[in-house]
């Protein structure tokens, strides 16, 4: 049974980056790509609804990456035991270039590692248009529950771009 401080901790964090993600995105499409671990693709459901409940009507789908994508293919990814799932709401089609696109890299941690030690996956990061960087990382590795790592400023002050 999970820890009820460490789904606090996800509520949280979740609240914060959909506040973040609403005040950036006023009177835009939206694009939110999560570079995720297989384990944690709820993550993505929640997400949705956080913004869904802050107004944003959004529907999740799988990425399909170019092949000259960074982050591999999908069975590259797949076999890493990562998922690109995008969430988009308004007209945020690959033309739309008035779309708010937001990059969110989530961090979990994995099995033990042959030492002992727990090993930790990492997601090769949902890269950014601008930038090649994800605009948030969640990081799940803390036993305490996530936190997030990395938010760009203007993420942060809700200037949009």
């Amino acid at each position: 049974m999970p820890d009820v401080s460490a789904i606090a901790r996800e509520r949280a964090a979740l609240t914060t980056i959909a506040d973040a993600i609403v005040a950036a995105s006023v009177g835009r499409g939206l694009r939110v790509a999560l570079d995720c671990p297989n384990t944690h693709l709820a993550l993505v459901d929640y997400l949705a609804q956080a913004l869904h409940a802050r107004g944003r009507a959004c529907h999740c789908q799988p990425n399909e990456p170019s092949p000259d994508d960074a982050g591999g293919s999908p069975r590259d990814r797949q076999e890493h035991g990562s998922t690109i799932v995008v969430i988009t709401s308004g007209l945020a089609t690959e033309t739309d270039r008035f779309a708010q696109r937001i990059n969110i890299s989530v961090t979990a941690p994995t099995t033990k590692a042959p030492g002992g030690n727990a090993g930790y996956q990492e997601t090769g990061g949902a890269p950014s248009e601008e930038s090649g960087e994800p605009h948030i990382i969640l990081d799940y590795r803390d036993p305490d529950g996530p936190t997030i790592r990395y938010m760009a400023s203007h993420l942060r002050t809700g200037d949009g771009q």
